[in-house]
């Protein structure tokens, strides 16, 4: 089931608007060893209509709508299989901290990538966010999955002062202090490890303590400029 509904996911984003960009599990997918995921999110511009035709042929049908500063935001869902599209028109909202990433940041930070799936030979060459946006993202949402995503992103050697840059203009001293907090204690867990290859399989001990020393040392960055 995982593997058709990943496949469905792959043969959408072939199909849509050149001017869209890709953020989510799917954007990550691009840099690292890629993992499976049943939802999808796109920053949409000028091409939604065309974007919402595609969902439409595919089956999708629009479960939820609600406006955000300077967009909206509107969720399709595929009957069948339940897989899910998030389309996100001109800017992104993280809920639970009300931070707003404005449609100018996808366009900034983001260029013309291949992403692909954990089981699908397909390859999908688009328009997909930069790592250091999707890490700071990823950051300031901080749930489980993002945090996974956020230390394997950490092997790739980013722009770390990039990062420090996007999350110090979004974030205050407050919320970067018990992000870091949180993200340290995952992280340093006695099981952590083992909770990654379900989702990215096996990591080389080279790779695991790279990301683990990359991401530590810029928690460390960040709580002391917060300080």
């Amino acid at each position: 089931m995982l593997e058709s509904r990943e496949a469905l996911i792959l043969q959408v984003l072939k199909e849509l608007p050149k001017d869209v960009v890709l953020i989510g599990g799917y954007a990550v997918n691009a840099y690292v060893p890629p993992r499976f995921s049943i939802d999808c999110d796109i920053v949409v511009f000028e091409g939604a209509a065309e974007a919402k035709k595609t969902l439409a042929k595919h089956g999708f049908k629009e479960t939820e709508k609600g406006d955000v500063p300077h967009g909206e935001y509107i969720r399709f869902v595929h009957e069948g299989s339940k897989v899910s599209f998030d389309l996100l028109l001109n800017s992104v909202l993280d809920r639970d901290s009300g931070i707003l990433f404005e449609g100018n940041l996808f366009k900034q930070h983001s260029k013309e990538r291949v992403t692909v799936g954990r089981a699908s030979p397909i390859r999908i060459k688009m328009r997909i966010a930069d790592p250091e946006l999707l890490f700071s993202m990823k950051f300031i949402s901080a749930r489980r999955q993002d945090i996974r995503d956020i230390f394997m992103l950490s092997g790739t050697e980013p722009d770390w002062n990039l990062i420090k840059e996007i999350i110090k203009k979004k974030c205050g001293e407050k919320l970067t202090q018990e992000r870091a907090k949180l993200i340290k204690a995952k992280v340093t867990s006695k099981h952590y490890r083992d909770s990654l290859h379900g989702a990215f399989g096996r990591i080389p001990d080279k790779t695991f303590n790279t990301c683990t020393s990359n991401l530590l040392k810029l928690l460390h960055a960040l709580t002391q400029k917060a300080t």
